[in-house]
């Protein structure tokens, strides 16, 4: 994302307020106070409220996904699922507020999810290919994202860190145990 040197400050300042107060306290006021602009220099970078929250989603997810993607120090493909896994979480509990709005915007503009969840396909394909899971690839993309998500609605419900991360370490496992048996859920019968 290319950005001039007053988009980028705004943005700065934007990822502050938005920390400081979760996705309720980013304001234009406020972010206009924290960049040191007025609200027109504001809308003519971003349109609206709207529009710089999508920037920082867009950068926030730029960041993200880059680290997912970043050379991996293994080629087995377990690690690597679960190495993505972690990198999921860890990313939502380093920025709460971030992934706060993320998954506010996610409501209304699912495709923001797409690269996430392609890189997970290409990931569990990996495990199917070579016999690891034993149900097909669209069911166990399914259960590998909605393991990781579930882990992701605890954000926010006044679980410590420590009991986030317990609970993603046991959820991994018991979804990678159960892709590890074949199911004839798999191949269902017709009704």
């Amino acid at each position: 994302m290319v950005t001039s040197g007053t988009e980028e400050e705004i943005l700065r300042a934007a990822a502050e307020v938005l920390e400081r107060g979760g996705p309720a306290g980013l304001t234009t006021r406020a972010v206009c106070e924290a960049a040191g602009v007025k609200s027109p220099t504001l809308y003519h970078h971003f349109g609206d409220k709207d529009g710089l929250a999508a920037a920082l989603v867009r950068r926030g997810l730029a960041e993200f996904m880059g680290r997912k993607r970043a050379r991996p120090d293994t080629d087995d493909p377990m690690l690597l699922l679960r190495s993505g896994w972690d990198q999921t979480v860890e990313f939502a509990l380093e920025r709460p507020a971030l992934y706060a709005l993320y998954a506010e915007q996610l409501r209304t503009q699912p495709q923001l999810a797409d690269p996430a969840y392609e890189l997970t396909r290409a990931r569990v394909q990996r495990l199917v290919d070579r016999g690891v899971f034993k149900v097909g690839l669209e069911q166990a993309t399914r259960m590998v994202w909605a393991g990781c998500n579930g882990v992701l609605a605890l954000m926010g419900s006044g679980l410590t860190r420590r009991e986030i991360e317990a609970t993603s370490e046991m959820l991994f496992e018991a979804v990678v145990a159960r892709l590890r048996q074949p199911s004839s859920l798999s191949n269902p019968a017709p009704r």
